[in-house]
């Protein structure tokens, strides 16, 4: 059996009592915080730390029945709610690793899906998109031949819990739980029999550990036990005396294994192993280390034995002392949280001083809470930071935070909406490098060594390039799952290709669109050359396909789900080929490829508009089958799409209005991700009341009291946080990429709540960063900066004008509202 050294053993003398650090003032400690009188009762209410690979929820308390608090069911954890089984003297901490998924590669292609596309293409052409019996013919078909086999995608699982409990019951006074968003740390303080205690922790990104603190101010008073377990399949062993390890358990067969790995190092007192725990006895202070590895070896992952990899972390993190860890993550954090911010000025100052669960509540009441807006908006920004690195995964329906060993919808990369609205906010939002494992992500699945993308496009569709449907996993996974009315939409990979075109769009790195967003462009566009068939009427279209997860009725009332040419299909097709050459242009790419592009894109079907002034949502005007459907697909070119816009096609954006007022008239918009996209055509649309009354919406009844998004039926999803904060961006600032230079559009659909502000560091298209701050309605000032030069348009609100610019290099400027910036000059302008 292995033993670790010596130095394993023993606490480590250089491990101070204090994090580094200077404290910042009251009111700014308080714009960054979430904090809490009590602990999380149940997974819902915890803090989440992450360093993009590792993450974990702080409850700063323990339940003390067989129910943890994980479960994420408002039933079943009814009993937990009111606190009266939690326990602030321990602590829960839920643990994740990024590429602790469950299953294995394997292939899953249907073997009859090459035979019978075509005949499943056939019977919809036939149909005519009214032969009842032709499209059931078809989906029949479908379902027994397209499908994925197994028809499920295996899903992301949680690594585990650490527990520690605590030897005293005593009552407790003072208790705050708080997660500092400034500077990445959770924290727990308060008071029993007279000793104050203190519990942080933080993720570490140079070190690769959950880095937890736990301090007294009376020396001897630290006494607990650290246990670790999962809901299932686990074993737990301890080596040496301060060593407690999680691994799989014995049935654990063809699978990821892993490893959680716990080091206590406490200064003064001691610490031993009993019973597959550590027992810590009269210490000062105990810094625990938590490190944790699978043997995935794929992307950014090198494989290889888990416990022996955290071995060599906890080697290289546990002789730095707790100041040194928290600069290093501080070095790395800080500074992209600090990027940018948004500040909503607000004379209700007042709530500032309560906890952040009620001022939660107080809105879900009927308050308004600026200052609580601002809030969410920076927690949206930790969020991302904390779940997407540049060397790792993407974020996943959850993030990286999910408690159990099957997660709702297996939090995998959906990717008909969940996985691209998690990345709205990232380029304008001064987090451009989050953007970059999603890049990685399409290319590992388009990836034949890695993913099936290529697989799937030649083996079902006879096609080149590569195909991605409506899920993928950490296997790259292509092909359609679940059943037909969901997995049948072969456009996943063609609106995941497009944001490596918007990360160039905002930074203008062409050695990025040379080198990475190209090929992703080309051979997503290649895959639509082959796969578009002529509709007989003069178009090409996709089919079978279907507007995501939604359903159309024919005449006689049966509602069905394939189609051909779904107007989403189009939408982002047209989109891609747009993007597609315009890349290959500015590149100087292969002009007869080029051709091929643009020859398709204009057999494109065109826009119709349906008996109610409606933007529809497939070629024929159906009737609804849901027309309060949590999807609103069709409006997609109004966003993040760029085809339709007040601006330019004011006749379209009427049709779009038309259809989503229908659908919210219909009870649309009643998941958290579902009322963000809401909120962000409403932006687009211009009207900033409903804008503002949908993010009330989401607060009100999409958001638990951590502020993470809930989805029904009370499960956390990632995306509605973000792509919220997103439409808290878009009703400030909106910018698209023009061929003469990005268009630039300011306060399109400011609240009236939002009287005065300021957005500093907000990255546009067309590689400019801009401050940007407004009074009353109106823009009063805004500099601009661009890195490689940029030509942009600004269109102000009603009534404005640009009264003056001015450059840092006293060049001369006009005042037009066309502004071409030279590299590294600073441009003021002002307002009348």
């Amino acid at each position: 059996m292995y033993r670790p050294r010596n130095k394993f053993l023993s606490a480590t003398a250089s491990l101070t009592l204090l994090f580094a650090g200077s404290a910042l003032p009251a009111q700014q400690a308080s714009e960054d915080t979430l904090w809490y009188r009590q602990p999380a009762p149940i997974w819902d209410h915890a803090l989440p730390v992450g360093n993009g690979r590792l993450g974990a929820m702080i409850f700063g308390g323990a339940n003390n029945l067989p129910n943890n608090g994980d479960l994420q069911d408002a039933a079943k954890n009814a009993e937990l709610i009111n606190g009266s089984h939690t326990s602030g003297t321990d602590e829960h901490i839920q643990l994740n690793e990024s590429s602790l998924w469950q299953g294995s590669r394997t292939d899953r292609l249907n073997p009859k899906a090459h035979d019978a596309f075509p005949k499943i293409r056939q019977l919809l052409l036939d149909s005519k998109g009214l032969d009842g019996a032709k499209i059931t013919e078809a989906e029949k078909l479908a379902q027994e031949s397209l499908i994925g086999i197994p028809k499920g995608m295996p899903g992301y699982s949680t690594l585990g819990d650490l527990y520690l409990r605590s030897e005293s019951k005593a009552p407790v006074t003072d208790y705050r739980r708080e997660l500092n968003l400034r500077t990445g740390v959770a924290k727990v303080s308060y008071t029993q029999n007279g000793v104050h205690y203190t519990r942080e922790v933080f993720a570490s990104l140079p070190g690769q550990v959950i880095v937890i603190r736990l301090k007294a101010d009376r020396k001897g008073a630290l006494n607990f036990n650290a246990s670790m377990d999962r809901p299932a399949d686990f074993s737990v062993k301890t080596r040496g005396e301060n060593l407690l390890v999680l691994r799989e358990g014995p049935s654990h067969k063809d699978q990821i294994r892993f490893a959680g790995e716990l080091l206590a190092l406490p200064q003064g007192g001691s610490v031993h192993a009993e019973n597959a725990q550590l027992v810590v006895r009269n210490a000062n202070s105990v810094t625990l280390l938590v490190a944790a590895a699978t043997d995935f070896k794929g992307g950014p992952f090198a494989g290889g034995d888990p416990e022996a990899r955290c071995n060599q972390v906890l080697e290289e993190t546990r002789t730095q002392s707790v100041p040194q860890l928290m600069a290093a993550h501080e070095a790395v954090y800080q500074p992209i949280y600090n990027r940018m911010s948004l500040h909503l000025a607000t004379s209700n100052t007042a709530a500032l001083s309560l906890p952040t669960d009620e001022r939660v509540k107080r809105v879900s009441e009927g308050a308004d809470d600026v200052a609580l807006q601002e809030l969410y908006f920076r927690f949206a920004r930790y969020l991302l930071i904390s779940s997407s690195r540049p060397d790792g995964l993407p974020a996943n329906l959850q993030g990286i935070w999910a408690a159990g060993i099957s997660n709702p919808w297996g939090s995998k990369w959906t990717i008909n909406i969940n996985t691209e609205m998690n990345y709205w906010l990232a380029e304008p939002a001064g987090l451009s490098e989050t953007t970059l494992p999603l890049i990685n992500l399409v290319d590992m699945v388009r990836t034949p060594a890695s993913g099936t993308g290529m697989k799937v496009a030649q083996n079902y569709y006879g096609a080149r390039g590569f195909v991605i449907h409506h899920n993928t996993d950490l296997w790259g996974d292509a092909e359609p799952i679940d059943g037909y009315q969901y997995g049948v939409w072969p456009v996943g990979g063609a609106w995941l290709a497009l944001h490596a075109w918007e990360h160039y769009a905002f930074t203008l790195d062409r050695n990025f669109l040379s080198a990475r967003a190209w090929p992703i462009l080309h051979d997503a566009s290649l895959f639509f050359l082959d796969y578009l068939t002529p509709d007989g009427e003069g178009h090409l279209v996709t089919g079978p396909s279907l507007s995501p997860e939604n359903k159309y009725n024919l005449s006689d009332g049966t509602p069905h789900s394939l189609t051909m040419a779904p107007t989403m299909d189009i939408e982002i097709i047209r989109e891609l080929f747009t993007r597609t050459l315009d890349t290959g242009r500015i590149l100087g790419q292969d002009n007869p490829f080029l051709k091929q592009v643009e020859d398709a894109r204009a057999k494109l079907p065109p826009f119709k508009v349906g008996k109610l002034g409606n933007l529809q949502e497939w070629q024929l005007d159906y009737e609804d089958s849901a027309p309060g459907h949590r999807h609103i697909s069709h409006l997609w070119a109004l966003f993040p799409g760029t085809q339709i816009s007040l601006q330019h096609t004011p006749e379209l954006a009427q049709a779009a209005r038309t259809s989503l007022q229908r659908r919210l008239d219909n009870g649309g918009g009643q998941t958290g991700w579902s009322r963000a996209w809401v909120v962000n055509y409403w932006d687009h649309l211009h009207d900033g009341k409903q804008a503002y009354d949908s993010m009330q919406v989401l607060f009100r009844q999409s958001t638990f009291p951590n502020l993470m998004d809930t989805h029904p039926p009370g499960v956390f999803q990632i995306d509605g946080n973000l792509g919220a904060a997103n439409g808290m961006l878009e009703a400030l600032v909106q910018s698209r990429w023009m061929d003469d230079g990005a268009e630039i559009e300011l306060l399109p659909a400011l609240p009236t709540q939002w009287t005065e502000g300021n957005l500093q560091g907000v990255h546009l298209r067309g590689g400019a960063v801009a401050d940007i701050t407004w009074k009353t309605g109106k823009v009063t000032s805004m500099s601009l900066l661009s890195a490689h030069g940029s030509t942009l348009h600004l269109l102000l609100p009603a009534g404005q004008s640009i009264a003056g610019v001015t450059a840092s290099d006293r060049s001369k400027v006009g005042a037009d509202g066309k502004l071409t910036l030279k590299p590294g000059v600073t441009y003021k302008v002002t307002f009348r």
